[in-house]
């Protein structure tokens, strides 16, 4: 294998607003499932469509090949998002069926049976896999909310890496409590989620964070790149790649300039802030100053493999 730069791994979350807990998909949404919400819902619900293609058309006039994690339901209410991924070189992902969270954010105990958790699973895999014609090896958890409980069933139905953990200073969306995970890729130990003793093959990379003051903050992307701009995030990402490969990510609906519906539900201040072709802006100028250092998450775990197995040999 030729000398390796250290790489950016980029991926996109491709769900609407509806998709947010405050919606649907968390105990204390205002809509139970999707079903009710489509049953209630008289309003426009599509804000991702017409950024998602801008962001398609922005990747390939830099030649970057990039993650779509995909929540599985986006097929059958998106079809120009599915024809032009469809078309396209990109790397799919899962992000669930649905966007159901895993566990309850505060007691971080399983939201419905591990049964019914994993059934879903495999039907969104079957899904992406059966529409886009290509192999689903990677899994990112709706809003990070991640089990232990998780891994064995993500080993079993073929997933190959998840990219779920956020370890920071500021909130803990796993049932454990994590300790020293480290920046870059990393098998995981199933009990801790972490890198020591690890007891599976389901490689995990983390998303990204900043170390201030002894502490952790967020920095992989989304709502922390609109807070935060593009220099904050240039400065972070160096810093990474100084340590080996790191990653960020963001939703098309951090670039849309649609109105957010969010006005009829409680929604979090300032949650939206600075979204909208802005944003795009400053994404691309990511793009051009990082040139030829993004890359899919699939990339980044081949080559943590291929570098496990040489050690091994």
């Amino acid at each position: 294998m030729k000398d390796y730069i250290n790489k950016i791994a980029l991926s996109i979350d491709v769900e609407d607003w509806y998709h947010t807990p405050l919606v649907t998909g968390a105990s204390f949404s205002r809509y139970k499932t999707l079903e009710e919400f489509f049953s209630e819902w008289k309003g426009k619900y599509d804000t991702i469509t017409e950024p998602t293609l801008k962001i398609l058309a922005l990747l390939e006039k830099y030649d970057i090949k990039a993650t779509f994690f995909v929540v599985a339901n986006i097929v059958q209410n998106y079809p120009e998002i599915v024809a032009a991924l469809r078309k396209s070189h990109h790397e799919i992902g899962c992000h669930s069926l649905n966007h159901y969270s895993a566990i309850d954010s505060r007691t971080k105990k399983p939201l419905q049976t591990i049964a019914e958790w994993k059934e879903e699973l495999l039907e969104a895999k079957r899904i992406l896999e059966n529409t886009f014609e290509r192999e689903v090896i990677g899994y990112r958890a709706p809003g990070a909310y991640f089990g232990k409980w998780m891994i064995p069933i993500l080993v079993e139905a073929g997933f190959k890496y998840d990219s779920s953990i956020a370890y920071n200073s500021l909130y803990n969306k796993t049932d454990v409590e994590l300790i020293n995970i480290p920046k870059l890729p990393y098998k995981m130990n199933s009990n801790t989620l972490g890198a020591d003793n690890p007891d599976t093959n389901l490689v995990e990379l983390p998303w990204a964070n900043f170390g201030f003051l002894g502490k952790n903050l967020p920095a992989g992307g989304a709502y922390f790149f609109r807070l935060m701009g593009y220099n904050f995030y240039k400065f972070v990402l160096k810093r990474n790649l100084e340590i080996g490969d790191t990653m960020f990510y963001f939703h098309p609906i951090d670039c849309t300039d649609s109105e957010i519906p969010l006005s009829n539900f409680k929604s979090r201040p300032f949650y939206w802030i600075n979204k909208g072709t802005k944003t795009l802006i400053k994404i691309e100028k990511l793009f051009n100053y990082f040139d030829g250092r993004f890359c899919s998450c699939s990339e980044i775990y081949e080559k943590h493999i291929f570098q496990l197995n040489a050690q091994i040999g």
